[in-house]
């Protein structure tokens, strides 16, 4: 052993020393939140180069691009030398051999990486090619499902449901046709050949000798089953994982991998990582009360030189705005008393949460990032409906009308979208074409919605523009992603109900006034320090000293889809977990008694997480009570 290395196990706990020490075949370190996990197989890489293994021969494996670039740069330093093994994604280690090998499948050197746009262009190209009229709308939710299927390792038509099974083999051929692979394709792909050619896989069992698995909790089976095969000769596999924060169910990975893995490799050592790095012990005792009552799990209790710290705070307000307002009161007094921005985040469950809180932040000129999540008034479907209410109150706004002019689709092709935008979008134009009857139609609607604008309320108004235009079923909430994009326009009418205290004409302009603003403010000042909003799935990895989670509710956190199968609610109560142990030195956790979500007010009972957590690490206070002034303006910036 190295001098160098003997120094880089003085930075290693007893146990991260031992796993690090630990050369030779099958490993399993279990690692809870903030232990170090990353650390701990960084610097086994470093032990392996140290002890001459050649580093071509050794694979490592992370989740992220970012997270491989930056144990890269981790090597590099310490190691002082630009030779490194293998370090990337899954998908990378994949492509590398298909570069290789794919000719083995019919397919050139040079084929594409088809990314989803593309491959939901290919599916709707195979449903148009077999005349399924039904599927025509389902594009989009028929690539996700063909997706989720291959995720979970169903390759195979057979296996797959009947609806599907022609659309996805005529979808394989048009990807063999344009030499292209999607992107599950590319583990699959690279799966059978080495099944199918053994001389190719003794090859790659040759050249790779050390397996190096970060995140196993969030692999799938055709990940595993690509390293398992490959690392079966040699047996030298460590995967580096925690089955309590594995929250990625809903894109196949199975946290049972990680639980068996002992089961497909008996000789495996095992190495627990349970010193936390990161929290206070009443953080770490307060997660694990709630993970504690998962069936199905490891078992480990984490612990930590941190001191016990502040109690959990739980918070009870009497809705959605009220919680939104009071959080962001408590982040300006502790703004006040020394503290970042960059110390606090509010992680939600639903994307549509993070509505209020971005209203309330622009509000105060507080710069936030948001994470994980597209900004509510960037979606889609959000932008659409906006677009028409440009249009409507201000004509000369050519880029909203070019935004809508085929929204629902008017069968108004390019080409005559060209012939209008290049004469200023006079319809007059082509008063003798086929397609007029079109543009009448949609002028005809215009002045229809108008006219309803002076008369209506803002909320009825928007339900009527939406309404007239069909728009329900041009989402076609049949697919998942309909539904979804469906539930964000509710939410919009839901946003619209505070300018119903306006006259029509004024509540309009006040309502698009108050999107501008937000807009606007997208790009605000970007290099400064910003409040963290994010989802909690996107959470993970990351820590912040002062942690906000809003709506821990039934039905939210639990989340409705999984309030009554055991596995899901499972997972749900590791995602719970996972926002927890985020913070490092103060933990809140917030619930209103009514909470207007998805177009409707709901009146959620307080989530059976909260309950969960030992009543001697926790505090529980009652804000209904507390007159809170919506119009307080508090000057900080």
């Amino acid at each position: 052993m190295t001098n160098s290395n003997l120094k880089i196990l003085k930075d290693l706990n007893p146990s991260q020393k031992q796993a690090v020490l630990n050369l030779s075949g099958p490993s399993l370190i279990i690692a809870g939140a903030g232990a170090g996990k990353t650390k701990t197989l960084t610097y086994k890489v470093i032990n392996l180069i140290a002890n001459k293994i050649e580093p071509s021969s050794i694979v490592v494996l992370t989740f992220t691009n970012k997270a491989a670039l930056e144990m890269k740069d981790r090597i590099q330093k310490l190691l002082k030398t630009k030779n490194l093994p293998f370090i990337g994604t899954f998908h990378g280690f994949a492509l590398k051999i298909l570069r290789v090998e794919a000719k083995n499948l019919g397919y050139k050197k040079n084929f594409s990486i088809f990314d989803e746009g593309e491959s939901i262009t290919l599916v709707k190209k195979a449903i148009n090619n077999l005349n399924l009229a039904n599927f025509r709308n389902s594009a989009n939710s028929v690539y996700k499902k063909i997706s989720f299927y291959k995720n979970k390792g169903v390759d195979n038509e057979n296996y797959l449901p009947a609806s599907l099974k022609d659309i996805y083999l005529e979808y394989e051929k048009l990807l063999l046709e344009h030499n292209a692979f999607d992107f599950d394709n590319l583990i699959l792909k690279t799966l059978e050949i080495l099944k199918k050619y053994p001389e190719i896989l003794k090859k790659y069992q040759k050249k790779y000798s050390y397996f190096l698995i970060d995140e196993f909790q969030d692999t799938n089976s055709p990940q595993y089953q690509l390293i398992k095969l490959l690392a079966s000769k040699n047996k030298n596999i460590t995967v580096v994982g925690d089955d309590w924060q594995s929250i990625y169910g809903f894109r196949s990975a199975d946290y049972r991998i990680l639980l068996n893995f002992q089961k497909d490799w008996p000789q495996a050592k095992i190495f627990f990582l349970e010193q936390n790095y990161r929290s206070t012990q009443n953080i770490l005792d307060a997660s694990y009360s709630v993970i504690s009552k998962n069936i199905f799990r490891t078992d480990k209790k984490l612990f930590t030189t941190n001191g016990k710290g502040e109690l959990i705070k739980v918070l009870k307000f009497k809705d959605e705005r009220e919680e939104a307002l009071w959080i962001k009161e408590q982040i300006i007094k502790k703004l006040k008393s020394g503290k970042s921005l960059n110390d606090f985040a509010i992680l939600f469950r639903t994307n549509v949460q993070s509505r209020v809180f971005e209203d309330l932040l622009i509000s105060e000129k507080i710069p936030y990032q948001l994470i994980g999540a597209f900004k509510f008034y960037q979606r889609k479907e959000i932008q659409d409906i906006v677009s028409y209410l440009r249009y409507i109150y201000n004509p000369n706004d050519k880029i909203s009308l070019e935004r809508i002019i085929n929204i629902p689709k008017r069968k108004i092709g390019e080409s005559t979208i060209k012939i209008l935008k290049d004469n200023d979008w006079n319809f007059e134009v082509l008063k003798n074409k086929p397609v007029f009857k079109q543009l009448e139609n949609f002028n005809f609607l215009i002045r229809k919605l108008e006219s309803a604008s002076r008369e209506l309320p803002m909320s009825s108004f928007l339900t009527f523009i939406i309404d007239s235009l069909n728009y329900k079923n041009y989402l076609d909430i049949t697919t998942e992603e309909g539904l979804e994009r469906w539930q964000n326009i509710k939410e919009l009418i839901g946003i619209a109900y505070n300018f119903d205290r306006f006259s029509p004409k004024e509540g309009f302009e006040n309502f698009l006034e108050s999107i501008s603003l937000l807009q606007e403010a997208d790009n605000f000042d970007k290099n400064a320090n910003k409040l963290t909003l994010m989802t909690l799935h996107s959470a993970k990895g990351l820590e912040f000293p002062i942690i906000f989670i809003p709506g821990v509710e039934e039905s939210l956190i639990p989340h409705e889809k999984s309030l009554y199968n055991q596995e899901n609610l499972e997972e749900e109560r590791r995602l719970f977990y996972v926002g927890m142990t985020r913070a490092k030195q103060e933990l809140y956790l917030t619930y209103a008694e009514e909470r207007f979500l998805n177009g409707e007010y709901r009146h959620n009972e307080p989530s059976r997480f909260l309950d969960e957590i030992d009543e001697n690490l926790k505090e529980n206070f009652d804000i209904t009570e507390v007159e809170l002034d919506y119009e307080q303006k508090i000057e900080y910036f």
